[in-house]
């Protein structure tokens, strides 16, 4: 049983020891050296041991350098953590003395990213106590991704000698890591919008917005006129901007009905993702060039069809639910075409949709069978 008890334990705690499953519950016992090896960030804050006056838990705590002068900022930042959709942090503050006057004092928390930019602000607090106080939040986050938590101390209008001590820090976000280059490569370009709008002229214009731009390394724009096969039109490279940039893209297009764009976004490791599609109608495609003839059918279907080229088209019929009953390829000549087809005896009567596709554009027009 001794024995067994033993492997049990080992196993425990490698599973835990791996930096995968790790995160965040700091009590800052044993100083900052030990710490800032692991990546964390000490901007003008002091390490406080007992018997210190700025001690508020056990043998240690972390709290401002003197003195605080208007709009100045003490920051503690963690390694690189993985976000998901939500984030649990809780800590305990407290102030070394009362204020007076109109000296106030705050705590801000922030995820930043690489170069300390902030990507979310998460909470704010005004702090009055001089007694330890609880922090407990659950806060969402807007885009899930590898980030520092941040926690900022900030004074305004005197009261130098007051300084705000934090302890027991708790962030439930899996620890990634210390090296920039490593975490990098789990970083992915983080689109915060992707929208566009085309003139009268078919004059396409693409704007996009996305976060964490120093990742990213390219854009490519992809074209489609039928949704499925997309190619690239224009290719956007990445400004040495940090944090936020926004990009646009201008194109005129040609074509008979719709236009459809998607963004092809490469950063720096070669890591490829992609936007969501947005689809335009071409002003071109309000002049419809099928005409039934004969309408309402019986036997047959007969429309015309006129055509930029010679070129086989598909010609494709479906119900009022969307069912395609009839899929055929047809050579059409430039210019006007006749086109007629057999309507076999399983087409019931009612409503339907003739579709042509010469594979720039869609033409449709609608018939009834008898």
């Amino acid at each position: 049983m001794k024995k067994i008890f033993t492997l049990c334990s080992l196993v425990t705690l490698s599973f835990f020891a791996n930096k995968s499953f790790a995160q965040i519950n700091e009590n800052f016992e044993n100083g900052f050296a030990p710490l800032e090896a692991n990546c964390w960030q000490f901007i003008d804050m002091i390490h406080a041991s007992s018997p210190s006056g700025y001690v508020i838990n056990g043998n240690g705590s972390v709290y401002s350098a003197p003195p605080v002068s208007p709009d100045s900022l003490r920051i503690m930042r963690t390694p690189y953590l993985n976000f998901g959709t939500v984030v649990d942090v809780s800590f305990v503050y407290r102030l070394s003395g009362n204020l007076t006057g109109q000296a106030k004092r705050f705590i801000k928390l922030d995820l930043v990213n690489s170069a300390g930019v902030i990507v979310q602000s998460l909470d704010s607090i005004n702090i009055t106590a001089t007694t330890a106080t609880s922090y407990s939040q659950i806060i969402a986050i807007n885009i899930p991704g590898v980030y520092r938590f941040s926690l900022s101390l900030g004074g305004k209008n005197g009261a130098g000698t007051v300084r705000t001590s934090v302890d027991d820090l708790n962030v439930n976000a899996t620890l990634v890591g210390c090296d920039d280059v490593e975490v990098n490569k789990l970083l992915p370009v983080h689109l915060i919008s992707f929208q566009g709008n085309m003139n009268k002229n078919n004059k396409v214009t693409l704007n996009w917005a996305v976060a964490d731009n120093e990742i990213a390394s390219n854009f490519e724009v992809e074209r489609s006129f039928n949704g499925r096969d997309f190619t690239s039109v224009g290719v956007v490279f990445a400004s040495e901007k940090m944090g936020t940039e926004n990009y646009i893209f201008y194109e005129t297009t040609t074509g008979t009905d719709k236009v459809m764009y998607r963004l092809k976004m490469i950063d720096k490791n070669h890591k490829v993702d992609y936007s969501r599609v947005l689809i335009f109608q071409l002003k071109s495609a309000s002049t419809n060039n099928i005409k039934i003839i004969g309408n309402p059918t019986n036997d047959k279907l007969t429309f015309s069809y006129t055509s930029s080229s010679a070129q086989m088209v598909d010609v494709k019929v479906y119900d009022m639910s969307g069912k395609t009953v009839l899929n055929n390829k047809v050579n059409s000549m430039e210019g006007s075409n006749v086109i007629s087809l057999p309507l076999s005896s399983t087409f019931k009567a009612g409503m339907y949709i003739v579709e042509v596709n010469n594979g720039i554009g869609l033409q449709s027009s609608k018939f009834v069978k008898q």
